[in-house]
């Protein structure tokens, strides 16, 4: 999700500070129900802004915000949602949300209207789908698995470790496992994003095809980073 280059990336990544500092300046609070709208905006407006496929698509809130919402609703349906606040001016400028995944389908939404979207962010979704869809067939043992939906920071406070923090913050790898979890996985659309990922194990499991994007006119559209794909990665939850 982060438009960084693998350049810029490296530097951050010796950039990063230490934990007490990161915790310092900012706070990580477990998303509750009555953070609904803060999130809501928060996400709709800066996901959108910082995504390297939403920027090529040309996504933004009027167009891909219904979208959006229908994610982050999903999502805070589970208890894995953070929130990140910057101590100084007292806003959100990041959010971790993610799902629960079932191969039965249990848990599966389908209460959005998606011919309602317009072309751009349709592909998107179709992007995203794809790629999610491919799971079950890739992890055949799996039943269950958490899904990353959204890891978003703001650009202005991106290349301080947040995203790292952001990652597996909370998350019992045992507990999770011995409730039926498989694994995480992670439709990544930046290539920081991206390399983030492989860099704490995660695996790349599938990718999206080029003809994904091409709009209906037959114009190709361009991505704005080092990302030749979306990529959909995966941590499988090892024994102890």
């Amino acid at each position: 999700m982060l438009a960084t280059t693998a350049r810029s990336l490296a530097r951050v990544s010796r950039k990063v500070k230490p934990l007490i500092l990161l915790t310092e300046k900012y706070d990580f609070i477990p998303i509750e129900s009555r953070d609904h709208g803060m999130v809501m905006d928060t996400t709709r407006k800066g996901f959108y802004a910082v995504d390297p496929h939403s920027r090529a698509l040309g996504i933004a809130s009027h167009n891909g915000g219904e979208f959006m919402d229908w994610i982050v609703s999903n999502a805070l349906k589970y208890p894995y949602g953070i929130r990140v606040m910057h101590k100084e001016t007292g806003k959100m400028i990041g959010v971790r949300l993610m799902s629960e995944w079932r191969r039965d389908g249990k848990d599966t939404r389908n209460d959005f209207d998606f011919t309602k979207l317009d072309e751009n962010t349709m592909m998107f979704a179709k992007i995203l789908g794809n790629l999610k869809t491919q799971i079950w067939s890739l992890r055949p043992e799996a039943e269950k698995v958490l899904r990353r939906e959204v890891i978003y920071v703001d650009r202005v406070h991106q290349g301080q470790g947040i995203g790292q923090y952001l990652m597996h913050l909370d998350l019992d790898f045992d507990q999770l496992r011995s409730s039926g979890f498989d694994g995480i996985m992670a439709e990544s659309t930046s290539f920081a994003s991206q390399l983030l990922l492989t860099r704490n194990g995660y695996k790349i499991l599938a990718m999206s095809k080029p003809k994904e994007l091409i709009r209906s006119n037959g114009q190709r559209v361009e991505l704005p980073d080092e990302a030749e794909a979306a990529k959909l990665l995966y941590l499988p939850f090892k024994k102890s």
